[in-house]
């Protein structure tokens, strides 16, 4: 989660933008590991 930049830093206006961006940022690294695999 460190790799994408947005999430570095708290710059979101609002706790719940935040939560979003790290889910999103957590199923890409889920997608990547699943592609390595197939």
């Amino acid at each position: 989660i460190s790799r994408c930049r947005r999430l570095a830093r708290d710059h979101e206006a609002t706790a719940s933008s935040a939560l979003a961006f790290f889910v999103l940022a957590a199923a890409m690294i889920l997608v990547r590991r699943l592609a390595r695999a197939l």
